[in-house]
Parts: C-alpha cells; sequence; structure tokens
C-alpha cells in the first residue's frame, strides 16, 4: 500500500471549567489517517477504504465500540444522537418522542412511509422505477456500475440514491418530479 504523509487529526472534547471565563480541554481520541494510492482514506483495522475522512472517522470510532449515545431500552450503541432517536422511533415507538415528521411515498397508491428521506427515496427507485434502474445498473461481482456514467457503488442502497440524480432514464417526468417531491 502505497502511504502519503498522514493526517493526524487529534479531536477534543471541550469541558468548561469550574470558572465560567475558564474553558479546559483534554485530547478525547487521536487518530491516524492514511491514504491510499487511489487517494482514499484507509482503516487500519479492517484495510476497508472511505472516500471521505468524516467517513472514516466515524468508520474508526465503530472500531473502538465507544457510542456515546445509548438506548434506554436494549443497551444498543450509537455515535450520533440522531441514530439514536431513529432507533426509537422505529423499535420503540412507545417511548419515543412524538414526531410528525415522516416521510410518504408521492405514488398516490403506495402506502409506504419512512422517518429518514433517504429509505423514501431508495423506495420510490426499487418499487416505482424498478424497470428504469435495471435499464442502467450492472453488477460486476460486489460492485454495482451505473452504465449512465460508469460510477462504481459498493452496495445497492449507495447505487440507487446516486439514481435520484440524472442518469435515470426517466421517460415519464411526473416519475424525476415525484422524487424531487420527497422532503
Amino acid at each position: 500500500m502505497y502511504q502519503i504523509p498522514t493526517l493526524k487529526i487529534e479531536i477534543q472534547d471541550m469541558q468548561t471549567a469550574s470558572s465560567a471565563s475558564a474553558v479546559a480541554t483534554r485530547p478525547r481520541m487521536t487518530f491516524t489517517y492514511i491514504k491510499n494510492e487511489e487517494g482514499l482514506f484507509v482503516c487500519p483495522s479492517c484495510n476497508v477504504t472511505k472516500k471521505n475522512q468524516s467517513t472514516m472517522f466515524y468508520h474508526m470510532k465503530r472500531h473502538q465500540e465507544e457510542f456515546s449515545h445509548v438506548c434506554k431500552i436494549c443497551d444498543k450503541g450509537f455515535l450520533q444522537k440522531n441514530t439514536l432517536d431513529l432507533h426509537y422511533q422505529s423499535k420503540h415507538p412507545e417511548r419515543a418522542k412524538k414526531t410528525e415528521k415522516t416521510f410518504r411515498c408521492p405514488c398516490q397508491t403506495c402506502e409506504f412511509s419512512s422517518l429518514t428521506k433517504g429509505n423514501t427515496i431508495i423506495h420510490y427507485l426499487r418499487v416505482h422505477c424498478a424497470e428504469e434502474i435495471r435499464q442502467i445498473m450492472r453488477q460486476e461481482g460486489k460492485v454495482y456500475v451505473c452504465e449512465t456514467c460508469q460510477k462504481t457503488f459498493k452496495n445497492v442502497c449507495g447505487f440507487m440514491y446516486h439514481c435520484k440524480g440524472p442518469c435515470l432514464p426517466c421517460e415519464d417526468p411526473k416519475k424525476r418530479e415525484a422524487i424531487l417531491s420527497i422532503t
């Protein structure tokens, strides 16, 4: 593996000292980021690659199993509070904070709704644009390739989310409008 000069990023946790004007900091964790010859960040624990440093940060944090947001019902841990909130809404709705925000499928005959916009978009593409997706999706082993732009994806969800853009061949302009209307 080609190793460019590593980026060493220290994440600090700000703690307020007893005096209101003084702020003390202590290092919380340090990660060393390594890039390969393609410019992707490489995890030193499992060699998985990520395009963005922020994505690699959360990936590496998962290896440490240091979850700062824990479900009080089932003890499952999460890296981000938003993910814990979604967990409560989907797995423990009786204990979740009441929220009116759900994302509904724009197809009038479909009953699908989701807690996240991304899941609703992927549902719409999988179910209501299946024929168009088949026209442009090619699978090569564990990689999905967009026939329109030749971009590759490691999972089908990434490919589907990509398809909400200009690569999807929509004969029916209402389908493109429906994808954009999911808000």
